[in-house]
């Protein structure tokens, strides 16, 4: 049973700048929770920055009587499937001796919240396969546990080795995005819905999308490859970030070449594009997923420099499981 008089005294807001030193402190406290402890190695002042100077990241609090008990940090994600924006939660942590008052469903629920008023489509974050008390929790507030793909990771030294490995003349023919492609890209984002078995996800809105693409606030960015003027592969991809480095990064969204375009270097070259993006945004990490069945890909990406993160599960709420968990909050 939850006790009422303690969620009643449990307040969310946004965090300030003098709030940073204690979210490090929760970081550190969760990364201890996941036997991560060794992961952190951030500072306050740069968590600082990616807050408040160039933000790049968001945070809130959970109070309790006046004292923090919890936290969550998230960032805007992107569903090209959708062409709506997301928020994509990096962190969820709450003190051990505060568990079991529903702060944790609070802070999922004011998130929820902010992805409606943002005209979101989903809400997603990565759970470990151990933590079942967890998985259950999400479970019950309505969220559906990945286990079908995983966390593809490539980090530090290994961004140098990645982005070694394209192709000079294939890169050429690599180019960002621009507002004439929308009607081709479309076609490639709804291919690879496709061949990913997710069609009957696939709700693309051209207007949305390129809105999202060029307009402001810029949810996306996306490379496309074309051969004789005809656009046969394409990357999408915004910006992410990693509390434990307290660095920005990159999530890769989609990478997809047509079928009778592959074997040449294309998605090799695309993905050391994308790594060498991220060495030049000094960032910290390039993260996407891989479907568990998609052996030729996972071989591919490993053989590329990235490590595929087995323990790691990723929870998603969307449609109308959002509004659901958002209007619960409003019920504590």
């Amino acid at each position: 049973m939850l006790n009422p008089s303690a969620i009643s005294a449990v307040s969310i807001r946004s965090a300030t700048a003098d709030d940073v030193p204690t979210l490090f402190a929760l970081i550190q406290g969760l990364a201890e929770y996941e036997k991560l402890s060794d992961a952190v190695v951030g500072s306050t002042e740069a968590l600082r920055e990616h807050l408040f100077g160039r933000p790049c990241v968001e945070a809130i609090l959970a109070e309790q009587d006046g004292k923090p008990v919890g936290f969550a940090l998230f960032f805007s994600s992107y569903s090209t499937f959708l062409a709506k924006p997301g928020i994509y939660l990096e962190d969820l942590f709450v003190l051990p001796e505060c568990r079991g008052q529903g702060i944790g469903k609070m802070l999922l629920s004011h998130l929820a919240q902010r992805v409606l008023e943002r005209d979101g489509g989903r809400l997603e974050w990565s759970v470990l396969d151990w933590n079942e008390p967890a998985i259950a929790f999400y479970r019950r507030i309505g969220a559906i546990i990945g286990e079908d793909t995983r966390i593809c990771r490539v980090t530090h030294d290994c961004l140098s080795h990645t982005a070694a490995l394209g192709d000079s003349e294939i890169a050429a023919q690599i180019r960002p995005v621009m507002p004439d492609d929308r009607s081709g890209l479309l076609q490639l984002i709804q291919a690879k819905a496709e061949f990913d078995r997710q069609l009957h996800q696939f709700n693309s809105d051209p207007d949305a999308l390129n809105q999202h693409l060029f307009g402001s606030p810029r949810y996306l960015e996306a490379l496309v490859v074309e051969q004789a003027d005809q656009p046969v592969g394409f990357a999408t991809f915004s910006p992410n970030y990693s509390t434990f480095l307290t660095q920005p990064g990159i999530y890769l969204e989609d990478l997809f070449v047509l079928p009778e375009y592959r074997d040449q270097g294309i998605g090799k070259t695309l993905l050391a594009k994308l790594a060498q993006i991220a060495l030049d945004r000094h960032c910290g990490r390039l993260e996407w997923l891989v479907a568990t069945w998609n052996e030729r890909a996972i071989a591919f990406y490993q053989y590329m420099g990235a490590t595929i993160l087995p323990d790691w599960r990723i929870c998603r709420v969307a449609g109308e499981a959002i509004a659901s968990l958002a209007e619960s909050g409003a019920k504590s």
